[in-house]
């Protein structure tokens, strides 16, 4: 008796504490840093395991380039209240040699859809990508602020919330193999490393 008694709260403190954790996130930095040069044509990178985020601030733009060892989607998401909810997520994949990329909204904490399909619109500009020898890159610009309702406006001077993550097929609906979060100041490279999950 005493031990099914002792297997209960066992039980329900094991429930209390999931129920507790459950949707937040740790943002407690698992390393700090200065982002690297860029590639040629961007001023910083940073490499996260098997992906990596090369950008540069032009004016009002952010101009980004994404890479990772892998043959599916390769993604990006910028300021997130809770996870992945009202982030603005860019994601793409390599096909017939053509770059599709799309832009997205998370509407809760775990899903996003497409701008268009919830009364937004895409800011995708000059969208480009390659496959080769196992390596998935996509390129593009963006609007820092893009007037949508959507979008919350991003100040490349203070931190800013980043999501990387790729997937290992070209849905763009399937559930990511990796995933990462930073606080990157866009402007002087500096940032903390604060959530890496999966491969």
């Amino acid at each position: 008796m005493k031990k099914l008694i002792a297997i209960s709260l066992c039980c329900m403190m094991g429930g209390i504490f999931l129920s507790c954790t459950k949707g937040k996130e740790s943002e407690k930095a698992l390393e700090s840093g200065t982002a690297a040069k860029g590639d040629p044509g961007y001023t910083y990178k940073i490499t996260v395991e098997k992906i990596q985020f090369n950008w540069s601030v032009e004016n009002k733009n952010l101009k980004i380039k994404l890479a990772a060892q892998n043959s599916g989607w390769v993604g990006i998401g910028f300021n997130p209240t809770d996870v992945m909810k009202d982030a603005n997520f860019i994601l793409g994949f390599v096909k017939g040699g053509a770059a599709m990329i799309s832009n997205q909204h998370g509407i809760s904490s775990t899903l996003h859809k497409k701008n268009e399909d919830i009364g937004g619109a895409s800011h995708i500009m000059n969208p480009s990508g390659t496959e080769k020898n196992g390596m998935t890159e996509i390129s593009f610009t963006i609007p820092l602020k893009t007037g949508n309702k959507l979008d919350r406006p991003i100040d490349v001077n203070g931190n800013t919330a980043v999501l990387l993550a790729y997937g290992e097929s070209k849905n763009l609906a399937q559930l990511h193999a990796f995933r990462a979060k930073l606080n990157v100041n866009l402007s002087n490279g500096s940032y903390s490393l604060l959530l890496m999950t999966g491969k």
